[in-house]
Parts: structure tokens; C-alpha cells; sequence
């Protein structure tokens, strides 16, 4: 039978505590493609995103019989980016693994796992809104006006969420499969807003599923998170958008003190590269 403080146990069993809790609990990562590197600064390129078309005199359009084809330059520019490192430790004495009276070894390990997804998370976002400037460069944004607030009476929702699709679809990317980051408080609005709108919502109002899903609106998938800022919402096509760039996936590593505690460390490695910038929309004014 394994005792209090068997090494290889106690690794086992919090890596797959941990990685359970944060599994579970990514928001922004699922709005990103992922793939690893191996080198500290990264290059990658942003691209411009509107249709090819052919130079002044020389048209898509109307290629005379036996003539040269127009042509056309994608173009792109280059970035970089550089690794950033997330982590948390902390020791659970020995005490209070055997008494465990206040459950002391699942709290910590979910604290230690929130505090790395918050971290991550939190960095996506920022990337995403271009650290919610208040005139974005690159992204695409709006301002709800005319109070038309997602928390009041005169609130249009599913028009704003209809114009966040429009300026993607105007960029050419596909509509198809779009998320909305919210909220908590937008959350709310959002199942108010259909329900005094007399609206059929089966799961928009149903408790948090996976990875912050709450039910879609006008086929557009709404994630609920709490590092979306206040007054915000974010509309990406997933996948498109951008790419995690991670060097360490979440990793962790247990270190057994014998009778006096158990040390816990989590850790992961990974930068967010916005390589799409028109497949993002920000939404601001969704708060009165």
C-alpha cells in the first residue's frame, strides 16, 4: 500500500490533477491554432487580408486571348515575438495531507492550476484586443452607440453580433464556425435580452459547460470568461486568427519534503502570435 510520501505516486497523481483542472478551464487557447518551437524569439508574419487583385490596366477580370496573366503579391509583415513563462508552486505540509481537514491537497492544486490558465489566458487576450487600445491598429472594432448597451432596454444584440460577422465576411474568412469571448455580466445580458425578447434560448442560459461554452446566438459559439474586460467582447475566427506558439506545455513537478510537506510547481512556456488581425473583432460599449 503507498504511503504519505510516495515520490513517484504523488508526481502522478498531481500531474493528472492538474492538467484535468487546466484542460478544462483554457478559454482563449481554443480561439488559436498550436503548434511548438524550440527557439526564444520568434518571427512570424501578419498578412493582409483582402482579396488579390490584378494592377491598374491589367484585371482579374477579361484576360485577352493569348496574353500574360495579371499578376498579384500577397503581402505580409513581419513580426516577433518572444517566449514568455508562466508558472505557481507551493507546499502542502505534511500535516495537513494526513488530517486534510479543509480538503488542503485538492484546493492547492486547482489554485496552482487557475493561476497558470488565468496567466495564459490573460495573454491571449491582451494579444487579441491589441491590449484594448482604444483605437486598435490592426484588429477590427466597433463601438456600440446610440445606448443600445447590452445591459438596457434598447440593447441589440444579435445586430451586433450580425455586424461583427459582416466586417469577418467582408474580409473573406468563413462564418461558419465564429466565437464571442464575454463576460460574466454580458452573460447575464445576453439571457435577459432573449428572454424579454420572448426568444427560444435551450442552452444559452444553461450553467458553464467546457472550456467556458455557453450555447450559441446566431451560430456564433459564446464563451464566458473572466479575463474578457469590462464593456468588451471579442469575435474571432478560431484557429485563423493566430497561433500559440509553445515551447513547454503545462508541465509539472513534485518535490517530497519527508514528515514536513510536499512542494507542487506547475509551468508552461508559449507566446501568442496574431497572425490574422481582420479575423478579429472587438466589440466595445457592451456595458452601460
Amino acid at each position: 500500500m503507498s504511503q504519505i510520501g510516495d515520490t513517484a505516486l504523488r508526481a502522478e497523481v498531481v500531474d493528472r490533477v492538474i492538467k484535468k483542472f487546466t484542460n478544462l478551464s483554457y478559454k482563449f487557447k481554443q480561439a488559436l491554432s498550436i503548434s511548438t518551437t524550440n527557439a526564444w524569439k520568434n518571427t512570424y508574419y501578419t498578412e493582409a487580408s483582402a482579396a488579390l487583385v490584378g494592377k491598374t490596366g491589367n484585371a482579374v477580370k477579361g484576360i485577352p486571348r493569348g496574353a500574360n496573366f495579371p499578376q498579384a503579391t500577397v503581402e505580409w509583415v513581419k513580426k516577433s515575438a518572444w517566449l514568455e513563462k508562466y508558472g505557481l508552486e507551493d507546499n502542502i505540509f505534511w500535516e495537513d495531507i494526513l488530517t486534510n481537514d479543509i480538503d488542503v491537497q485538492s484546493r492547492t492544486l486547482f489554485k496552482i492550476a487557475e493561476g497558470v490558465v488565468a496567466g495564459v489566458d490573460g495573454e491571449i487576450w491582451d494579444v487579441l484586443t491589441e491590449n484594448q487600445a482604444a483605437t486598435p491598429t490592426d484588429i477590427q472594432h466597433f463601438t456600440i452607440s446610440g445606448n443600445r448597451h447590452w445591459d438596457v432596454a434598447s440593447a441589440a444584440i444579435i445586430d451586433d453580433l450580425m455586424r461583427a460577422k459582416q466586417m469577418l465576411a467582408e474580409f473573406n474568412y468563413p462564418t461558419s464556425n465564429l466565437q464571442c469571448f464575454i463576460s460574466p455580466k454580458d452573460h447575464r445580458s445576453i439571457v435577459k435580452y432573449l428572454a424579454d425578447s420572448g426568444a427560444q434560448f435551450p442552452s444559452i442560459g444553461e450553467d458553464m459547460a467546457k472550456n467556458g461554452r455557453v450555447g450559441k446566438l446566431v451560430g456564433i459559439q459564446l464563451i464566458q470568461s473572466n479575463n474578457v474586460t469590462a464593456s468588451m467582447a471579442l469575435v474571432v475566427v478560431p484557429k485563423i486568427c493566430g497561433t500559440w506558439k509553445s515551447a513547454v506545455p503545462l508541465t509539472t513537478n513534485t518535490t517530497v519534503d519527508p514528515f514536513k510537506s510536499v512542494r507542487i510547481r506547475a509551468v508552461e512556456i508559449g507566446v501568442t502570435q496574431l497572425h490574422q488581425p481582420k479575423a478579429v473583432v472587438r466589440i466595445a460599449g457592451t456595458q452601460s
